[in-house]
């Protein structure tokens, strides 16, 4: 069976190298923040995972969970796991230190979070959706709200789901039915919510709901949504625990993968909610927790990918199979060359996902002080989410090849990372309407500013780097490139929009694709520069060999995609607008 070694040291080469510790210590209040101190918070972090939470995915995949008379029973172990995190302080990280957080910027916690969701990805939804109802509460609640629930939240000690989605719906929130009727200091909140990722469960001492519903004489569509906390035990004044709210969980859904996680049909019938935020603003507040949770799936994808690769990694160095040139007799298989394709490509897509998770997290961090920040993230963050989650289901189907017949079989475990990948590229958004924000709302919205800029800044970098170093000749020349072809792509879009109602969602896909494969090539750009610098002052040559070989292999084999993708996008809508509905 697989095990997960987190990959601190790569971790950190993204914080402390790619993206300079200065810049996280530019961030009011957080400038003592230095490699000694990440190094002993992953290190902890790191046995948590490994040691605690990864046991408990294999029962998590092949037990399940299941529901009975309205409660859900979990696989052994998923207790004891959810304890010892919470004792840790692992959920107050980056939580607000005015309810018992310790108010470190997001990127610090990313890493953990990646690590957790790498050892049990099911089970890690509890403790990183929690992170999100806690955002959503801090920025939007008002003091009585906030003193009722955050500290509770962010201790661990609650739990929190995200409740949006309607059978009727989808997403298409404008059509919910959930209603929201007030009574005295509160509210009624009667409907169904479907898909609500550990909507029942008693890991926690409370479930703190946050749900979409309409009030009363609401305007029509998503500009009559409001956000509603409702928790699964109302809580007294002295903060106890009082009777259970009206609320239950109907039914849990059988799912192709992450089946160690409660994903609930979730009924509620006058349950007792509070608003939170402005009435008819709710969906503004729920992007709170929207774009956290979208950078969090990002995240997962990093996570899923990585345990694939390193479980791919062990199968290839131990499976005898077969000879190759140079060798003598028969061999393991990371020998023949189409398994070391294979592998690298896992390897350096993973390596950059990475990188893009973390740099995307500090946009948001840096945000919070400067609106500049806040456009950059806002542009990235569909680029991020979309290309890392599409890129997921890739590096998970090529660990489940590199094992052949037995990655198939369920028991060595590979099939399990294939089918629990297949859900990050419809959470929080599908692909479709990461590529719809991208290029509609992004690019269009502001006739492509903001991403003129990300240009810009991605072309002056590439100029200044040493044109005598050899090694990057190659990998400048097509960068170069492919900053022409991104620009050309751009003003393509922005010329023929207005004259083809059609174009921006028939090319959205592409234009997504692209954008992540080009910022993958100016990551591994970076990452093969700074290789370079380190194999000229460090004796750890091997780890930095291997960086610039695994950065060369992303822009040799993958960045032609940005060609492709450019070409395909420049086609136009006419091929995917002309059949008739019968035609298909």
């Amino acid at each position: 069976m697989d095990q997960f070694v987190p990959p601190v040291k790569d971790m950190m080469f993204a914080l402390d190298q790619f993206i300079g510790l200065d810049r996280l210590s530019s961030i009011k209040g957080f400038d003592e923040i230095d490699k000694e101190f990440l190094e002993s918070i992953y290190g902890s972090a790191s046995e948590i995972a490994s040691k605690v939470i990864a046991p408990t995915n294999v029962d998590g995949d092949r037990i399940g969970v299941s529901l009975e008379k309205g409660k859900v029973s979990v696989p052994r172990g998923y207790k004891e796991a959810y304890e010892e995190y919470i004792s840790g302080g692992w959920p107050t990280l980056s939580c607000n230190p005015g309810y018992g957080g310790q108010g470190l910027p997001s990127l610090v916690s990313m890493p953990v979070n990646e690590m957790v969701m790498a050892a049990n990805f099911s089970w890690a939804h509890l403790v990183l959706l929690t992170n999100s109802a806690i955002r959503a509460v801090d920025a939007h609640a008002d003091p009585f709200l906030k003193n009722m629930f955050l500290k509770k939240l962010i201790t661990g000690r609650y739990a929190g789901t995200m409740n949006l989605t309607e059978a009727q719906a989808g997403s298409d929130l404008s059509v919910l039915n959930t209603t929201a009727v007030p009574d005295g200091d509160h509210y009624k909140i009667t409907g169904q919510k479907i898909f609500i990722t550990w909507g029942e469960h008693d890991l926690s001492e409370n479930i703190i709901h946050m749900v979409l519903a309409r009030l009363p004489d609401a305007p029509d569509g998503v500009k009559g949504i409001s956000l509603f906390l409702v928790p699964k035990y109302l809580v007294n004044e002295d903060l106890s625990l009082g009777e259970r709210n009206s609320l239950e969980a109907a039914s849990i859904e059988h799912k192709l993968g992450i089946h160690g996680c409660a994903t609930c049909v979730m009924n509620f019938e006058d349950a007792r909610g509070y608003l939170v935020g402005e009435m008819n603003q709710g969906l503004s507040c729920m992007f709170t927790m929207m774009n956290d949770a979208r950078i969090g799936v990002a995240c997962e994808s990093v996570a899923i990918a990585e345990r694939s690769y390193q479980q791919a990694l062990t199968f290839a160095k131990d499976r005898v199979q077969g000879e190759a040139h140079g060798q003598k007799g028969r061999v393991t298989i990371i020998h023949h060359p189409d398994v070391r394709r294979m592998l690298l490509k896992m390897r350096s897509h993973i390596e950059i996902m990475r990188v893009l998770v973390y740099v995307n997290t500090l946009e948001l961090d840096l945000a919070e002080e400067d609106q500049g920040h806040s456009k950059r993230a806002d542009l990235l963050t569909p680029i991020t989410k979309g290309w890392c989650s599409e890129l997921c289901q890739e590096i998970t189907s090529i660990g489940l090849q590199i094992h052949g017949g037995m990655g198939y079989v369920e028991e060595t475990g590979a099939a399990q990372h294939f089918r629990d990948s297949r859900i990050t590229t419809i959470y929080e958004g599908t692909t479709g309407i990461q590529a719809n924000d991208l290029i509609g709302r992004k690019v269009i919205g502001d006739q492509g500013q903001e991403l003129r800029k990300l240009i810009a800044d991605i072309s002056s970098e590439i100029n200044t780097l040493d044109a005598h170093e050899n090694r990057l000749q190659l990998i400048k020349e097509s960068m170069i490139h492919s900053i022409a072809v991104v620009e050309k792509s751009l003003d393509y879009i922005l010329q023929e929009q207005p004259n083809d109602p059609f174009l921006a969602g028939s090319v959205s896909y592409s234009f997504l694709m692209m954008m992540g494969t080009f910022m993958g090539g100016w990551i591994a750009t970076r990452s093969a520069s700074l290789a370079i610098i380190n194999l000229k002052n460090t004796e750890d040559s091997e780890f930095y060999e291997a960086k610039l070989v695994s950065s060369t292999f992303f822009i040799e084999q993958s960045l032609p995609l940005v060609d492709a993708y450019s070409k395909s996008l420049m086609s136009g809508s006419v091929s995917t607008m002309t059949l008739t509905e019968d035609q298909f």
